[in-house]
């Protein structure tokens, strides 16, 4: 068994591995949002997790498509003091994405911000909170914090937004 409470013994293969098994572990549950979960791989190598979601059993009330992918990447890369992710909510019929990324890019929002695309375009970007706790924990508060941004998303002329005070 890996100790994962020290962040030095973490790599990004054992992190990915353990958010794909607490997603699949949903999935024989017939009130499980989740319907399938699968690794996203590069060359060989496990780069993020996808799980393929039921939007209305994830929030709890109607939702305007029926089908959404959670998508998670974990990076920790030597020549930064913090962990990289992105995790974020996919809508591919409505070409949407709403996640959040903490990363290098983006520097005048800090190491984390907060991003909305659709329909191919950047249409919201955040300075998010920076979370600096296990990666499980980041996971774990993102997934928390998106039931309330999909719960406060408007559309105005069309175009999906979150009021500021909504991102975290």
């Amino acid at each position: 068994m890996i100790f994962l409470a020290n962040r030095a013994n973490l790599d990004t293969r054992t992190l990915l591995t353990r958010i794909h098994n607490r997603l699949q572990t949903q999935v024989p549950d017939e009130d499980s949002p989740i319907e399938q979960v699968r690794y996203q791989t590069s060359r060989g190598n496990k780069v993020g997790v996808h799980a393929t979601v039921t939007p209305e059993a994830f929030l709890g009330t109607s939702y305007p498509v029926t089908e959404a992918e959670l998508q998670v990447s974990f990076d920790f890369p030597p020549s930064y003091a913090y962990d990289f992710y992105a995790i974020q909510w996919v809508e591919p019929k409505r070409d949407l994405m709403i996640g959040w990324h903490q990363d290098e890019t983006h520097a005048d929002l800090g190491e984390c911000h907060f991003q909305i695309d659709y329909d191919g375009e950047t249409v919201q970007r955040e300075t998010a909170t920076f979370l600096d706790s296990h990666p499980l924990n980041v996971f774990d508060q993102r997934i928390d914090d998106l039931v309330s941004i999909l719960e406060a998303v408007t559309w105005v002329e069309s175009v999906p937004h979150v009021p500021t005070q909504a991102v975290r």
